[in-house]
């Protein structure tokens, strides 16, 4: 790896923007369980067997293996703008023998996903990467079933980490009425529920 490709590697790492799939394996990191496990996670977002389910950037898979086995009768669909970082959720949920999954390469301000085809859709740390959050908000809107469950974690430390307030804020806004928050150490995690008479959104 040439000098010039590492600093690109390390700025876009220690910056705002888009996480860099090159060092995916410190998402991998066990540490990560100190902080809030898969297990944790996953009890938060109101699943049942037959959830279909979005994950927006999910980055080498670490929380996707645990969503994927409590939802043996759904779906699990994984977004990401990288195409390297779902070639690793792949090979991980590949290795688990897991199946009911789906890999969709774009942007998350502009899903390319029918209406209303989701009942939980969740994103750990990467809302404020997304040059603009608040599209990405209303395309998730879209996307969700009246009564579904959009669930946002930020952290602490995170160059793009978002604030409680500013989530709030923007949900209300687009039609998500709050329905649970967690907080764990340095982070949070904010559910919102798609509202069943739509707000007029432009």
């Amino acid at each position: 790896m040439s000098l010039t490709k590492l600093r690109d590697i390390l700025q876009r790492f220690s910056g705002r923007g888009v996480y860099p799939h090159e060092l995916a394996f410190l998402l991998d990191s066990p540490i990560r369980n100190l902080i809030i496990s898969p297990r944790q996670l996953a009890d938060r977002l109101q699943l049942a067997p037959s959830s279909r389910v979005l994950e927006i950037g999910p980055g080498p898979g670490y929380f996707s293996v645990e969503v994927a086995r409590r939802i043996p009768d759904g779906r699990l669909v994984l977004f990401d703008i990288q195409h390297p970082m779902l070639q690793k959720s792949r090979a991980k949920l590949q290795r688990s023998g897991i199946q009911h999954v789906r890999f969709t390469q774009g942007s998350a301000d502009l899903l390319p996903f029918l209406d209303a085809i989701f009942d939980v859709i969740f994103l750990v740390t990467v809302l404020g990467e997304v040059p603009q959050p608040r599209d990405c908000l209303v395309s998730i809107h879209r996307v969700l079933r009246p009564g579904g469950i959009v669930s946002i974690t930020e952290q602490a430390g995170d160059p793009d980490v978002l604030s409680q307030n500013d989530l709030q804020l923007m949900a209300d806004e687009i039609g998500l009425m709050p329905v649970g928050q967690f907080h764990f150490r340095g982070g949070f995690t904010l559910n919102f529920e798609k509202k069943r008479t739509e707000p007029n959104i432009s």
